[in-house]
């Protein structure tokens, strides 16, 4: 009996160390050689597997411990990581993200085939929690000695680990999203036909940004009468406030 409580004793003891020990490591991530800050980087904790992202102004924020291993991926950008010390944690962290420029000798690479390459390489730096099944069994999905009927194990789906994972992947699966209609949907090629510049280009940008399930089914053709039809629209509105 009294090893038994010397057992939990020190468990608990164990416990509120680590929970202690525990603290925020924040900063800025921004383009490596510009001031431009990055949003929407995916921040993964190698050690605990825990994830936070950048916001708008590329500000993060995720808890650590000394001898974490922080990982920071984004597309476009080659992946990033560092080792969580004492001395970063005294004060805000900023992190600098390498743009992830494919030269080929005598091939220009495009926005599509850059999305392609982007696409590829963010499929391999989550392969980890992509490829990786549930841990526990799902609704109605058999195993050696279940009973008949449904079988399911809310505790592992609904835990705060799997909700994490499962946002995780909603949010690079909708990166890819993004990025395609960026693909096809390109500012500079906007500007080249509508020949709108500047905040009259941005507008233009934001009002008219086509749909994903749009772009994938589109032609070039397609996509070049979409913009010509959008910009029409776009014209008379300006007109009609003047």
């Amino acid at each position: 009996m009294r090893k038994k409580f010397y057992f939990i004793t020190i468990f608990l003891l164990l416990f509120s160390y680590s929970a202690f020990a525990q603290q925020n490591l924040a900063g800025k991530i921004l383009k490596k050689g510009s001031p431009e800050v990055i949003q929407g980087v995916n921040i993964r904790n190698g050690s605990t597997n825990k994830y936070s992202r950048s916001d708008m102004g590329g500000n993060y924020r995720i808890l650590v411990v000394p001898g974490d291993t922080l990982f920071f991926t984004s597309a476009g950008y080659k992946a990033d990581s560092i080792i969580v010390s004492l001395a970063i944690l005294s004060n805000e962290y900023d992190i600098y993200l390498v743009p992830n420029l494919v030269a080929l000798a005598t091939v220009e690479i495009d926005a599509l085939s850059k999305y392609e390459a982007d696409s590829v390489q963010r499929r391999q730096d989550y392969a980890y929690i992509l490829d990786r099944k549930h841990p526990v069994k799902l609704m109605n999905e058999k195993r050696k000695a279940d009973a008949p009927g449904f079988n399911f194990s809310p505790i592992g789906y609904y835990s705060k680990h799997e909700k994490e994972k499962r946002k995780l992947i909603k949010q690079l699966k909708q990166d890819d999203e993004n990025q395609y209609i960026d693909a096809r949907f390109p500012r500079s090629r906007v500007g080249q036909v509508t020949k709108l510049s500047g905040d009259s280009l941005q507008q233009f940008m934001l009002r008219y940004r086509p749909s994903y399930v749009f772009c994938r089914s589109a032609t070039n053709q397609d996509i070049l009468l979409y913009i010509n039809d959008k910009v029409i629209l776009f014209r008379k509105g300006a007109n009609k406030k003047k």
